[in-house]
């Protein structure tokens, strides 16, 4: 196998289906067998992964099997996807400087009793996913607000009576006292900064050889590129930019990201009309004309309703075969 087909191949078969998704909600899998083969995947692949997305609740079968067949999407399946779409457009409004900092550290108390180890364990890691960094046991903070998530989602487990929230202008750790050196203890910026600058790199390319490159291929490789990038951003807590390095790569990147994407859309028909893909666009222009109180009036209950459709079912207490959709990301 050449470095060309590991990276073809390096797509999931998931991104794939997912990013097919027409501006409708619905999917052909005509045209995503095509693409899948440039990215590497055989038809059977193909059809397994679909059935497991089925299976899940993302997707519901219209009619038609193998290549004929349709689909569309669910409502749970667009929840899922709203994690990584509204993430998305507000690190591209930090980067804008529409989300100030304020100077004050937000810190996020958990004292949730043994007996709802399920709920405070799906706290926790919701927290690190939201970018919140621990300070000890059951202690986080974060440059930005997060209780507003936490309260509601620990309000929905019945556990709200477990969680504090404060806000301080200043913390300390031992000796450190300085904002920036606080983030760097808490924060692994400068391996983030690596991926970010790796995954820039990629995408700086795909711009470049764009008008070049065959359709599917260029869809292909741009799909493989988003994947890293939504694989990075998970990663990165979403400080505001008066606590990031100057020139920082996250922002570096979405703007290769954003330049990548508009080449794609103009040389793949497939990548132009997948509902998901033209999201993000959409979504990061509209987001940046609006204020902090428009964004998060939109986007506030959508994350909510993601977030609670992922709860596992020993945080919920719902039945063991009663499956929660999985989605992660994080926050800032």
């Amino acid at each position: 196998m050449t470095d060309r087909d590991r990276r073809r191949a390096a797509v999931p078969t998931r991104t794939l289906v997912l990013s097919a998704i027409d501006v409708n909600g619905k999917l052909d899998a005509g045209p995503l067998f095509a693409i899948a083969a440039a990215a590497g995947h055989s038809d059977k692949a193909m059809r397994d992964c679909l059935g497991r997305v089925v299976g899940e609740g993302i997707l519901a079968h219209v009619e038609g099997r193998g290549r004929s067949a349709r689909y569309r999407m669910t409502d749970t399946g667009r929840a899922e996807l709203d994690a990584d779409l509204g993430w998305t457009a507000f690190a591209h409004r930090v980067d804008a400087g529409l989300e100030p900092w304020d100077h004050n550290w937000r810190i996020i108390g958990l004292a949730i009793p043994e007996r709802r180890r399920g709920a405070r364990d799906a706290l926790r890691s919701l927290l690190v996913e939201f970018g919140a960094a621990p300070l000890q046991p059951g202690l986080y903070v974060h440059a930005y607000e997060l209780d507003g998530f936490v309260h509601q989602l620990a309000d929905h487990l019945g556990v709200s009576d477990g969680v504090a929230a404060l806000a301080t202008p200043a913390i300390r750790i031992g000796d450190v006292r300085r904002s920036e050196e606080l983030v760097a203890r808490l924060w692994p910026l400068d391996e983030l900064a690596g991926r970010y600058e790796s995954i820039e790199r990629r995408l700086t390319t795909i711009a470049r050889q764009a008008p070049s490159t065959p359709a599917d291929e260029l869809a292909a490789s741009m799909f493989s590129a988003i994947v890293g990038m939504e694989t990075v951003l998970r990663s990165d807590p979403l400080l505001p930019s008066e606590l990031l390095p100057a020139d920082w790569a996250g922002s570096r990147a979405r703007q290769a990201f954003r330049v990548a994407h508009a080449a794609a859309s103009a040389g793949s028909d497939l990548f132009n009309g997948s509902r998901v893909m033209q999201s993000f666009a959409a979504e990061i222009d509209r987001s940046l004309a609006e204020s902090s109180a428009e964004f998060w009036a939109r986007w506030f209950p959508r994350l909510m309703q993601a977030y609670r459709t992922r709860l596992p079912p020993v945080a919920t207490g719902r039945p063991s075969g009663v499956a929660g959709v999985q989605v992660v990301h994080s926050d800032g």
